[in-house]
């Protein structure tokens, strides 16, 4: 089985854990959160509301393989005589940290954890002159 869709919205990077101290019944503990107003929430809520859409059974058991190409805006400074093809982005965020993002936004939709990939590829690139930024996902399970 595999599983293709497109999430149409910037990639957002997973940003790094923020942390508070909490006291609860006189003892204190760490938490760790993300902020409610952090793009990275808009990103997920994008890719949980795509992957629905595709995707309506059970989540994946077992092993599974997910190719990623995350295509970022184009900037205007780049001139259009460098065609019309994909360029590469050699430049923030981290592809993996894009990755994170995208992956647990499919938790128990798709496949009951992220844990679960075991195979694929990231691709990150500049979209084409007249192309939208956008999130290319396969998923397929490993036999």
């Amino acid at each position: 089985m595999e599983i293709r869709f497109t999430v149409h919205a910037i990639p957002i990077a997973q940003p790094r854990q923020r942390h508070r101290v909490v006291s609860s019944r006189g003892k204190h503990f760490a938490t760790n959160y993300t902020p409610k107003s952090d793009p990275v929430n808009t990103f997920k809520a994008a890719v949980q509301l795509t992957a629905s859409q595709v995707y309506k059974s059970a989540p994946l058991e077992g092993p599974i393989g997910m190719d990623v190409i995350l295509v970022f805006p184009r900037p205007k400074t780049v001139a259009k005589k460098l065609g019309d093809c994909r360029l590469p982005h050699d430049v923030k965020p981290d592809r993996d940290n894009v990755y994170k993002a995208l992956s647990d936004a499919m938790n128990g939709l798709i496949y009951r954890d992220d844990s679960q990939i075991c195979d694929g590829r990231i691709v990150k690139c500049r979209a084409a002159a007249d192309e939208q930024p956008h999130v290319e996902v396969t998923i397929w399970e490993i036999e």
